[in-house]
Order: C-alpha cells, then sequence, then structure tokens
C-alpha cells in the first residue's frame, strides 16, 4: 500500500470509529520553520513534540487523533451536541495553545490554526468520502490561516461554496489545456500629457462565447491552480511583449501565494532570458494586503533589483502602516478604484485620493488611478496630480493584435 493510501485508509478508520455527532479537524503548527530557523532543530523538535501532547491532552476518552507529520494533526471530536459543542472544541484547541512553550529558558508561542467540519448531523456532510472530508478541513484551516485566527468552522453553506470552487479549478484546468484563457491589455496613460506609458494584463476566460472576468473565478482558485495560471499569463504576457513596438512596462498581477512559490523567482528569470526580454519591460502588481509579510518584501526587494517595477494594487483597502510606508519596496501606487468611482461627489474619497498621491509623491512613489471612467474623473486626477490612470475613459482594454496597433502608433 503506497503511503498516500495508507493515510486515507487510516483517516477512514479514524472517521469511521465515531459514535454520534462528530466534528473533523485539520490542525497545523504554522510556525514550525520559522522557530526551527530561529532557535535550531532541538527548540524545533521540542516544540512539535510540545504541538501534539498539547492536543493529545485536551481530548476526551471518546476523540481520537492522528499524526500526518511533526507539524499537522487529524482530530475527530466525537458524540457533539450540536453547534455550540463544536465552538467549544474550537475554543479548547485555541486556549491550549494561549502558553508560549519553553525550553531551556527560552520561549515562544506555538501559532496554531485549525480547519473544522462538523459532519455527524449534516445530511449534505454525513456521507462525504475521506477525501472530501479532508480537502474541506484544509479548505477551513486555509481560511484560518488567512484571517489569522486560531481556528474556523465550516458549514454546508461553506461547502456547497467549496464545491462551486472545486468545479471552477476543474474547468480552469481544462480552459489552460484548450486555449480559452487569452490576455488583454488594458492601456496606461500619463495623465497630464496623454501619453501611453504601459498596459495591465488582463486574464480572459473566454468559455462558450462568453467572457469570464476574473473576480469570478480567481478567488475561487487554489494554490496549484494559482501558480498554472500566473505561469501561464506570465509567459504569454512575455511572449506578446516581443510585437509591441513601444517598450512600455507590461504590468501582470501575482497573487501572494505565487510570490511563495519557491521556483517563481527562476521562472521569471528564465522566461526574460528565453524571450530577450528587457526585465525593466515587466511590471508585478500585488494586493497591499501582502506587504505585512517579510517573505513577500523579500521577494519584491529581489525584483526591484532585477529592475522589475512593483506595483501596490488596491492601496488603501489593506493594512500598509505609515510607520512601514517609507521603506516598502514599491515603485508604483495604484489607488483602490472603490475610492476613484465616485470621486467627483464623494468629499471623503476625494480628501482619501488627495492625501494618497501627497503621500506617494513625498517618498517618490509614481501614483496610478484605476476605474477612471469619464471626462470628470479624469479631470479631478489631472488637477490633484495623479501621474496615471487607466479605465474605459483613456482606453478599453485590448487584445494582443490591437494592442500592437496602438504602439505601433506612438
Amino acid at each position: 500500500m503506497s503511503s498516500a493510501n495508507k493515510r486515507v485508509h487510516d483517516l477512514g478508520s479514524l472517521i469511521e470509529g465515531t459514535k454520534g455527532n462528530a466534528a473533523f479537524a485539520v490542525v497545523a503548527l504554522q510556525n514550525a520553520n520559522a522557530l526551527s530557523s530561529r532557535f535550531g532543530l532541538g527548540f524545533s523538535s521540542a516544540s512539535q513534540q510540545a504541538f501534539a501532547r498539547r492536543i493529545s491532552d485536551l481530548l476526551r476518552s471518546c476523540d481520537q487523533m492522528m499524526a500526518l507529520g511533526t507539524d499537522k494533526i487529524c482530530v475527530v471530536f466525537d458524540e457533539l451536541m450540536d453547534d455550540n459543542h463544536v465552538l467549544l472544541a474550537g475554543l479548547k484547541l485555541e486556549r491550549a495553545f494561549e502558553e508560549p512553550f519553553s525550553l531551556d529558558e527560552v520561549s515562544a508561542h506555538l501559532e496554531v490554526r485549525a480547519g473544522l467540519v462538523y459532519y455527524g448531523n449534516r445530511e449534505r456532510l454525513r456521507n462525504l468520502d475521506v477525501e472530501d472530508l479532508y480537502r474541506f478541513a484544509e479548505t477551513a484551516l486555509g481560511n484560518a490561516v488567512e484571517r489569522k485566527v486560531c481556528f474556523e468552522i465550516s458549514s454546508e453553506e461553506a461547502f456547497a461554496q467549496m464545491q462551486k470552487d472545486w468545479e471552477t479549478n476543474y474547468e480552469l484546468d481544462k480552459a489552460l489545456k484548450e486555449h480559452e484563457i487569452t490576455l488583454d491589455y488594458q492601456p496606461k496613460y500619463r495623465l497630464n500629457d496623454g501619453e501611453l506609458v504601459g498596459a495591465e494584463a488582463i486574464v480572459r476566460w473566454r468559455r462558450g462565447g462568453e467572457i469570464i472576468p476574473p473576480q469570478q473565478f480567481m478567488p475561487a482558485l487554489n494554490d496549484t491552480r494559482q501558480w498554472e495560471l500566473t505561469l501561464y499569463t506570465l509567459r504569454r504576457a512575455i511572449r506578446e511583449m516581443c510585437s509591441f513596438d513601444a517598450e512600455i512596462p507590461i504590468a501582470i498581477n501575482v497573487g501572494g501565494r505565487v510570490l511563495d512559490h519557491p521556483s517563481f523567482m527562476n521562472t521569471l528569470r528564465s522566461e526574460l532570458s528565453i524571450w530577450g526580454v528587457a526585465q525593466g519591460r515587466l511590471a508585478l502588481e500585488v494586493r497591499e494586503s501582502r506587504f505585512d509579510d517579510a517573505h513577500t518584501l523579500a521577494v519584491l526587494d529581489e525584483l526591484r533589483s532585477l529592475g522589475i517595477a512593483v506595483v501596490i494594487d488596491e492601496f488603501g483597502r489593506g493594512q500598509a502602516s505609515l510607520e512601514k510606508f517609507r521603506d516598502l519596496p514599491v515603485d508604483e501606487i495604484k489607488i483602490d478604484r472603490t475610492f476613484i468611482t465616485n470621486l467627483v461627489d464623494d468629499q471623503q474619497d476625494q480628501q482619501m485620493t488627495d492625501a494618497i498621491i501627497d503621500l506617494a509623491h513625498r517618498f517618490s512613489k509614481t501614483v496610478v488611478a484605476d476605474g477612471v471612467e469619464d471626462a470628470a474623473t479624469f479631470e479631478y486626477l489631472a488637477s490633484a496630480g495623479c501621474d496615471i490612470g487607466q479605465g474605459f475613459y483613456l482606453g478599453a482594454p485590448l487584445n494582443e493584435s490591437q494592442f500592437c496597433r496602438l504602439t505601433a502608433q506612438i
């Protein structure tokens, strides 16, 4: 029996042994690698043992656990009465890790995240096979990591959404193989003189004569599919750049999970080298919410050292603090379009936009406005000193051949 099959078999035995309404949980020691690199292997090994021991100590006689590794454990909380008991199980787990772990006068918090699925008395969840139940708990665990909370409990509604997400991932895999994914390019213009200074590559999923916008499918993608789509986008955009007459930067949206991929930097260098595209021709847009992550900041520093421009996307919605703003490894600030949509009529949006422009310029950052849809918005932004704009008033997204003709006119 292969190791994967054995794991499925063991999980099945764990779940089949439940007597009543039960919750299945996947619990992870999130900062295991950080503890190892900071305090050494001895401390890391002891902390992983403490992680398993604390979970074991909070279980009742009817509960069961199974280690999937040194930093991930599956738990079945059995004989639960209702949703409140599931919540209580999560809270007990959270309290078990409130105290830091100490060894030889060194202490550190064990950062634990968990995804729980209450499946025993749920009609739609009771008959899930082992792998689907595990994936469902892993999805809840991922949400807990994203929200930076100790645990998340999934519901039947969440399961229905997860099924849709699985279907989206499956369909996108087919779309990539069948060349249904293409790129459009939305021009970026300098506002004070109208010069074309760049473009944003926008992913288009053309399915059955219908164009599915990115916001409808991107949030559903798992890590693997995000990586595959970003890799496809990078390769296609870099290849198509070769046919553009103007040597202007093309911006590509890159998710934080893609930046975490161990092959990201080498892949990027390789693609630019293969096609002979100067690194300065590429810009990467990263959401503001990723700028509090140390690994992301290190990657962005490396990108800028190569001459690749970095853009904070959707600025104004995340948590980039003023304290850190001056040191952010970015070249451009893209104002979130929620501030631009009602800019002409909303005084608070005007004040926020003016403040972002002023702050960015004080630290020598270029300011881009996304969503310039009418003349009044264009005039306000130009008079406020915004550097660059994009939106339908300035230019609609164009396919490769259309954008080629546009660059040929420069």
